[in-house]
């Protein structure tokens, strides 16, 4: 019988191949954008302002402005590959109806010199329209927020691309400064064999992305 990271790789492969997608997560844009941050000892964020490249989606692929789990990941000096997905108290995914109706946030903790802690990116309030793809604004701002307790660290604002480009793949569980793990180890294991089969599963494609 095949160990349970083993079925979730075939799983997750099963399921890449029939959408000839990424699993999970396989609608999105790519976006650029800055992440400005203040010194916070809980996480490794890089001082002052940073330029990213990031991807905003839909976590089950919902057709149009259909609620789903929304999905933001970036990527930071390092590399450091941010994945954050819309969530209620920290650990629980929950579907948005609109791009900054919902708190993303990591979901698991990383562990940190001997501490949890949990990131989340908080939208900036007054936007309208669904969770469409073509909703997007030309610019997206969040408030970036470590817990607990919660506290302001930095800004991310993200401009969504029109274009397909050429951009590196975006792998949280891969790409992570040394001494930031991920929690708990179960889990991250599961990713990391949910990530390979979903990237197995599909067709070739230079551009691949977060959510596996």
């Amino acid at each position: 019988m095949p160990a349970v990271p083993d079925v979730v790789e075939t799983a997750f492969r099963a399921l890449a191949d029939a959408r000839d997608a990424r699993a999970v997560h396989p609608r999105g844009r790519w976006f650029e954008g800055t992440v400005t941050a203040t010194f916070d000892p809980a996480l490794p964020l890089p001082l002052g302002e940073t330029d990213v490249i990031g991807r905003l989606s839909k976590g089950a692929g919902t057709p149009g402005g259909l609620p789903d789990v929304l999905g933001l990941a970036f990527r930071l000096p390092g590399p450091w590959d941010v994945l954050l997905s819309t969530s209620f108290a920290r650990v629980l995914p929950l579907p948005a109806r609109t791009w900054s109706s919902g708190r993303y946030g990591s979901i698991a903790p990383f562990r940190r010199r001997g501490r949890l802690v949990w990131l989340a990116a908080v939208p900036d309030p007054g936007r309208t329209g669904s969770a469409a793809l073509a909703d997007l604004p030309d610019e997206l701002g969040f408030t970036l927020e470590v817990g607990g307790p919660w506290r302001p660290v930095g800004r991310l604002v993200a401009r969504p691309l029109d274009v397909d480009r050429d951009l590196p793949a975006l792998d949280p569980i891969r790409n992570r400064p040394p001494g930031l793990d991920l929690v708990p180890a179960v889990l991250t294991r599961a990713r990391e064999r949910a990530y390979r089969g979903s990237r197995r599963g599909r067709s070739p494609d230079p551009v691949t992305a977060p959510g596996a």
